[in-house]
């Protein structure tokens, strides 16, 4: 197995032993529990960024799918894509 630069970081004991215990539950080491939850926290991030534009422009991005489905001509498609991407089963 190939070696992987690693560096130790300081947390509190109680935030230890939680990560050793999601870590034990998941049957993963507590590396991949913090790297999952990394990666969790930076989603969150998108998605609240995300959430603060709909907030923002909600209205005119409602306008403008509006606009959008008032065109004449084919409708846009739904949201069942599987006969472009294949079914996966």
């Amino acid at each position: 197995m190939a070696s992987v630069e690693t560096t130790t970081i300081r947390v509190r004991r109680n935030t230890h032993q939680r990560l050793q215990k999601e870590a034990e539950l998941a049957g993963k080491s507590v590396i991949e529990v913090l790297e999952v939850a990394t990666n969790m926290l930076e989603e969150q991030r998108l998605l609240e960024g995300f959430v603060r534009s709909y907030e923002k422009y909600g209205d005119e991005i409602r306008a403008e799918m509006k606009d959008w489905m008032e065109m004449p001509g084919s409708p846009l498609p739904d949201d069942d894509w599987s006969d472009v991407i294949g079914d996966e089963d």
